[in-house]
């Protein structure tokens, strides 16, 4: 038998803890490792971090490392590396653990495999997000944030600034004024909406195809206004965020994600919506919900006017907009015609293009040519026809794994799925 890859030494690891029987899940370059790291080396006494611990354990990956530093663990210290080529056994407490097999090559170069059981996997993400934002209980009232829960504890993680900048530049997006002025009319007129005893919510839904940049247009819009309002990103807790907005009697934006209620909504949540249960805020509650399907939204929630005031369409973008859309990822020193530049990416959404304008950089990297419409519709046609192999691969390997679990059962077989 061979040298085994570093997915398989990370599920042989898995295995030796839990069993034969536990298959794990497997995440792939996420980089966990420095980052629960970063959390163990500068921990204080806080509850949540109490019981992680980390452990080296022996695999055919050289432990390397950088920055070495003593951290303490208990009464005693323990040598560590805030990165590094190895494996670790992260323990989280709840007799969980995850298993991470990271190898580095150079800066640019570097590899990492986690696995442990669902419930694990959970664990570890939510402290790594815990661990390293700054962290606030109550609702801030100024500023982007996001809410999460970690053991049982909610709490307010401050978007990066380097996420909140990128979204800034998006703008551009022909949808984004329709979106603040809607916004804007809302807040300015605030007592209309909060007279007679209304709850002074309002609930705009964005619809459209991955990729047409639905949040990040509302990421846009916090990105211009977080100096005066706070925003959200909330999903499945924005009635938790609604509630907290009301009693502190502020003024909230929430950015919710294909919130599940709106799918499968039960009747606390078609209250919510139309008012009857809804907090009361004198300050306004402005909820931007976005839904990549809108058909499989409650009908009693679509169909209802009252329960989503307005819904803004994001498509794909025309030949002005893709151009001024393009002009934020090309060099500043290219001079296309945007006419021309529009011509060749019309009907495009904003992933794609940032994708074209990548591949069209790549094409003509180490060469003398110049970066031309020309090239750019090339990287187009050359972004469609890898995304035509992958529906077709996607597809036999549908097939492959249907006659897969036809033999083994409801478990997949992961070995044969094991490339690094």
């Amino acid at each position: 038998m061979g040298k085994l890859t570093l997915v398989e030494q990370a599920l042989r690891l898995h295995k030796e803890y839990y069993g034969e029987d536990n298959f794990g899940t497997v995440v792939k370059d996420c980089d966990y490792y420095p980052k629960v790291a970063e959390i163990f080396i500068n921990r204080k006494n806080r509850k949540i971090y109490s019981n992680l611990d980390i452990e080296p354990v022996a695999s055919t990956v050289v432990h390397t490392g950088s920055s070495p530093v003593m951290a303490k663990a208990g009464r005693i210290k323990k040598l560590m590396f805030k990165d590094g080529s190895g494996a670790y056994r992260i323990h989280l407490g709840q007799n969980e653990v995850v298993h991470i097999i990271r190898f580095i090559l150079n800066s640019k170069v570097r590899m990492e495999y986690a696995v442990g059981t669902t419930k694990s996997m959970s664990m570890l993400h939510n402290l790594c997000e815990a661990g390293r934002a700054k962290l606030n209980r109550s609702l801030p009232r100024k500023g982007i944030w996001k809410i999460g829960c970690y053991d049982g504890v909610y709490y307010h993680g401050k978007a990066r600034k380097e996420e909140i900048e990128n979204a800034l530049r998006f703008s551009v997006h022909p949808k984004f004024n329709e979106l603040e002025n809607d916004f804007n009319q809302f807040f300015s007129d605030i007592d209309f909406y909060t007279r007679y005893g209304q709850p002074g919510m309002r609930k705009v839904l964005f619809t459209g195809p991955p990729g047409t940049g639905k949040t990040t247009i509302a990421k846009a819009l916090g990105a211009k206004y977080q100096d005066k309002y706070v925003f959200v990103y909330a999903d499945d807790y924005f009635k938790d965020v609604c509630y907290a907005a009301a009693q502190k009697k502020i003024p909230v934006i929430i950015i919710a994600e294909e919130v599940d209620e709106l799918y499968r909504a039960d009747a606390g949540t078609l209250s919510f919506l139309d008012g009857a249960d809804t907090p009361r805020n004198l300050a306004g509650t402005y909820v931007i919900f976005s839904t990549n399907y809108p058909n499989r939204i409650d009908p009693r929630i679509r169909k209802r006017p009252g329960r989503i005031d307005r819904i803004i369409s994001v498509g794909a973008f025309r030949t002005k907009a893709a151009a001024a859309c393009a002009k934020m990822y090309l060099p500043d020193d290219i001079n296309i015609d945007l006419k021309e530049l529009g011509a060749v990416l019309d009907r495009t959404t904003p992933a794609e293009i940032k994708e074209i304008i990548n591949i069209a950089i790549g094409m003509i990297r180490g060469t003398k040519n110049e970066l031309t419409v020309d090239v750019i519709k090339n990287a187009r046609a050359f972004l469609k026809g890898t995304l035509d192999l992958s529906v077709q691969e996607a597809e036999e390997d549908i097939e492959e794994r249907e006659e897969i679990f036809k033999k083994n059962g409801a478990q997949p077989d992961y070995s044969s799925y094991l490339e690094d």
